[in-house]
């Protein structure tokens, strides 16, 4: 599939940060990024003051303002139903107008799409994303599916605020005597000693708790997820069980997305890793990839990074544009929202209603 021709506002975002670029013929021509525009992460206010910033910033390389734009395609985690898909692609246009980038249709669906058409919409492939939450998704010809990404309070297990949350729970258990001793007390009174925080001779619990609920966001308390990871490594039998249980959480999800299917043992697949916790902690990934070799070995495996976006991105800018086909499979399967597709010289007719959407 050809790059797409023509400016295109690309955006991807999980809980934690926000990249946008304006690609121009399938080269970046300007980016940016910024922390979390989830609204069920930041609120929606200020998701909307993030969106506008960024794209405010991606303006001045716009060849023709007023016009040119041809889509905005979003791969975001606040689409974690088909409904937030519809709101979130609302505020993308408030915070196009807002930025002076004027109307443009809209294509918004779970930040773990992409990863699913890297190698082609007819391969086989299993996506996991574990950053501040967790996702899982698979595509195997005609069948796709996807578990996961409901956010905190219905799953995000084996993600970064999970493990975080585990780990500060721990500290206080064991500073309580209700668990074991554990190195996370002391990681827990560092990661307290943040700028802000409580005076230094606080008791403990006192101090996580000021620190908890001062936060303003999921993605700060995901912070004391890497000080779990640390330990684990460190050889702390406390944070190594946090750990082993997050990989198994992950393994879980894997397992029910490639069986949902129809991946079975013997299938040959590919397996994408993608977010924090996967690309940067080695401890969790080999943890993770140890199970899988046992339960659902993979053909490839490889990481997905912030480098790889702008081209997963116009992956997704060329399906909307030239495969509904794929488009609506993409729908069945993942939360989207998607306006009528652009049209252009090498645009084919068809494609999803303007304003459609699906979803698991």
């Amino acid at each position: 599939m050809t790059a797409p021709d023509g400016e295109w506002v690309l955006l991807e975002g999980g809980g934690s940060r926000t990249w946008a670029a304006l690609s121009r013929d399938g080269r970046e021509r300007a980016a940016a990024e910024g922390s979390s525009t989830n609204p069920r992460s930041v609120g929606a206010g200020p998701a909307l003051d993030g969106l506008g910033t960024l794209l405010a910033a991606l303006r001045p390389a716009v060849a023709v303002p007023g016009g040119s734009v041809r889509g905005v395609v979003a791969a975001h985690g606040a689409a974690s139903t088909a409904v937030c898909a519809r709101q979130f692609a609302s505020l993308v246009r408030h915070a196009c107008e807002l930025a002076g980038l004027g109307a443009a249709p809209v294509l918004v669906t779970n930040d773990i799409a992409p990863l699913l058409l890297a190698d082609g919409p007819a391969a086989a492939v299993c996506a996991v994303v574990a950053g501040t939450g967790t996702g899982f998704a698979a595509g195997n010809g005609q069948r796709w599916a996807r578990a996961s990404g409901l956010e905190w309070l219905l799953g995000d297990e084996g993600g970064g605020y999970d493990l975080a949350v585990s780990g500060l729970r721990a500290a206080v258990r064991a500073v309580d005597g209700r668990g074991p001793r554990t190195a996370l007390t002391g990681a827990a009174r560092e990661w307290c000693g943040r700028a802000g925080g409580p005076r230094a001779d606080a008791p403990l619990g006192e101090a996580l708790f000021a620190a908890v609920h001062a936060a303003r966001s999921k993605a700060e308390v995901a912070d004391f997820a890497p000080y779990v990871l640390r330990w684990a490594q460190g050889g702390d039998h406390v944070a190594a069980a946090l750990v082993e249980a997050a990989a198994e959480e992950l393994s879980a999800g894997v397992l029910a997305v490639t069986q949902a299917a129809g991946i079975g043992p013997g299938t040959p697949y590919g397996l994408v890793l993608a977010g924090s916790l996967l690309t940067a902690a080695e401890g969790l990934r080999g943890r993770l990839l140890d199970r899988l070799a046992a339960r659902a070995p993979w053909t490839s495996v490889r990481c997905h990074t912030a480098g790889d976006n702008l081209a997963a991105l116009l992956r997704l800018a060329g399906v909307w544009r030239d495969r509904p086909d794929v488009l609506a499979r993409l729908a069945g399967a993942l939360p989207t929202h998607v306006d009528a597709a652009p049209r252009g010289p090498s645009a084919r007719a068809g494609g999803l209603p303007a304003g459609g959407s699906g979803g698991a």
